[in-house]
């Protein structure tokens, strides 16, 4: 329905339709899938109301609300919405959104809260969030498996150990996502995680591994004497979040040159430097 005229010439309302969906059907946005989605449909003259949505999702649920307003003077509309989850399967949802091959684990909870947008572009989004994960394996996401070569080479297994718990809280500022707080624990270290991904997928990092900082009682004590090493093994990742590139942070690049164990250590964070490409041979 062509939401813009309904509201008269004094901008009174022109229609009030209420619909409640009472019992689950399916839903698809975007690689999003949910078997069963139930909640209120509100059409007040120029604006759609979503509230009491409930979901199945990925295992797990999801609830929220919505909110669009068509009366900016922009094509489409201006609106905002939250959505909470818990017990999502990782496995299943990067299923669909990722990879159906993907070797994934772990039970997520999060909540995503756009206080600002508009239907134009997703780099008009404004808002904040946070996300929970326990018991996972992460080392398919290519940012945090980026560094897990370097890490084996410290102690075997250590760059593909099982995450007791990774939480971060974030903001999102015109479709830019900033944390200063993203941490992955497992009990023979921990990785911290600042910086930025856009809605293109750009990223642009800082990540330390903090050795055996989780060991009970002593951890602190032992990661504090480790911490010449937990620098080695800081570096920043750019690129894209499905190809990012690694650079080591502290080691000097007029090093990288003469040194081979050093050269060995920037291919570790970088493996694909170790497999240049050539030039085929001129044909004969």
């Amino acid at each position: 329905l062509p939401l813009r005229d309904m509201t008269g010439p004094d901008d009174t309302v022109g229609t009030d339709l209420r619909f409640d969906i009472i019992e689950g059907v399916p839903f698809r946005w975007l690689a999003l899938n949910s078997p069963s989605l139930k909640g209120t449909i509100h059409w007040l003259g120029p604006e759609l109301i979503l509230t009491n949505l409930q979901a199945e999702f990925y295992g797990g649920t999801g609830t929220g609300d919505a909110y669009f307003d068509f009366r900016p003077p922009h094509e489409g509309a201006d609106y905002r919405f939250t959505v909470t989850v818990t017990n999502v399967d990782l496995h299943r949802f990067a299923a669909d959104v990722a990879s159906p091959t993907n070797h994934l684990e772990g039970t997520v909870a999060g909540r995503l809260v756009v206080t600002a947008a508009d239907t134009r572009t997703l780099e008009s989004w404004n808002g904040y969030g946070s996300v929970k994960l326990r018991d996972g394996l992460l080392w398919d996401i290519p940012i945090i498996g980026i560094i897990s070569p370097i890490l084996n080479t410290f102690a075997a297994g250590l760059g593909n150990s099982r995450a007791t718990e990774a939480t971060t809280t974030y903001t999102i500022t015109n479709g830019v996502i900033r944390s200063d707080t993203l941490e992955i624990h497992s009990t023979m270290m921990r990785l911290s995680y600042t910086g930025t991904v856009d809605m293109e997928q750009n990223v642009n990092a800082l990540v330390t591994a903090h050795l055996l900082r989780d060991i009970w009682v002593l951890g602190p004590i032992v990661s504090t004497v480790l911490w010449p090493v937990s620098k080695i093994f800081e570096c920043r990742v750019t690129g894209k979040l499905d190809d990012p590139k690694a650079t080591p942070v502290y080691i000097p690049k007029i090093l990288l040159a003469p040194l081979h164990p050093i050269r060995s250590l920037e291919k570790l964070f970088n493996p694909s430097a170790s497999n240049p490409s050539t030039n085929a041979p001129p044909p004969k």
